[in-house]
């Protein structure tokens, strides 16, 4: 499966945010949206996802518009999860994650047999099965992001699109978040599409990097092609180095003075 973006426009009456942009996103992949704060990334996602109408262009998955897909068929395809998210204060994990089964249910039915093993299975993947019976208030930070991880993997997508997932978390989170992202990837086979602001945690995780300025599309490739000091310079006005270290699989970035 793929999501094509081909020549997108977005934008709100004559103001342009996002201007001809072609991406591919390919199922099983890690792909990681980085950029300048006010660049386009997260608008990128919405209109690859159908959050968010485009001027102009395409959204194509599996051979068809994104347009033309009814909303339950295409949430089968793509699970998404935006930035700000909320529920009701009375709601435990579990109730929660069930949601995620509201794509597959037939009207005036009920959760079969097969709905219930998938939500338990998805809290157990996402490491939240403990936390079924708490209220969604009593998590953490990083429990929490890990129960609506869960809550838009039981939708079953086979790619999941998940908006700045680590913005809010300490550091402990984050790194525990970017670990969970790895897993299911590689567990699962679902595709990852992030929007991140942390280029350390794309260029550890990724497969595949998306590189927006100025809501174009400046570069697209694996992050050894892609994060460079030559990008690091241009992108985002600063002076670094990328540079491999013995034992580490992936290169890491040296920041010298700002420019």
């Amino acid at each position: 499966m793929q999501v094509n973006c081909n020549h997108l426009q977005v934008g709100y009456g004559d103001t342009v945010i996002i201007n001809d942009m072609t991406i591919t996103i390919d199922k099983k992949q890690i792909t990681s949206i980085i950029g300048p704060n006010g660049s386009g990334k997260s608008t990128v996602l919405k209109a690859a996802t159908r959050l968010l109408n485009y001027q102009k262009g395409e959204v194509i998955i599996n051979g068809r518009d994104i347009r033309k897909y009814k909303s339950k068929e295409l949430s089968r395809y793509i699970g998404v999860l935006a930035q700000k998210h909320s529920a009701p204060a009375d709601f435990r994990v579990k109730e929660l994650v069930s949601y995620g089964r509201m794509p597959h249910l037939k009207p005036l039915s009920s959760f079969s047999k097969e709905d219930y093993e998938i939500i338990d299975k998805v809290m157990k993947t996402t490491g939240v099965w403990h936390l079924r019976d708490k209220s969604i208030y009593e998590c953490s930070g990083g429990e929490t992001q890990r129960v609506w991880i869960a809550t838009v993997l039981a939708q079953d997508p086979e790619i999941l699109f998940l908006d700045e997932p680590t913005t809010y978390l300490d550091v402990a989170h984050q790194l525990e978040v970017m670990q969970l992202v790895k897993n299911l990837n590689k567990n699962t086979g679902v595709g990852i599409v992030m929007v991140l602001h942390d280029l350390g945690q794309a260029l550890e995780v990724s497969d595949k990097i998306i590189v927006i300025k100025d809501g174009k599309k400046y570069s697209e490739g694996t992050p050894e092609e892609v994060i460079t000091p030559k990008m690091l310079k241009e992108v985002y006005n600063v002076d670094a180095d990328v540079i491999s270290i013995a034992g580490r699989e992936k290169p890491v970035i040296i920041y010298k003075e700002l420019a």
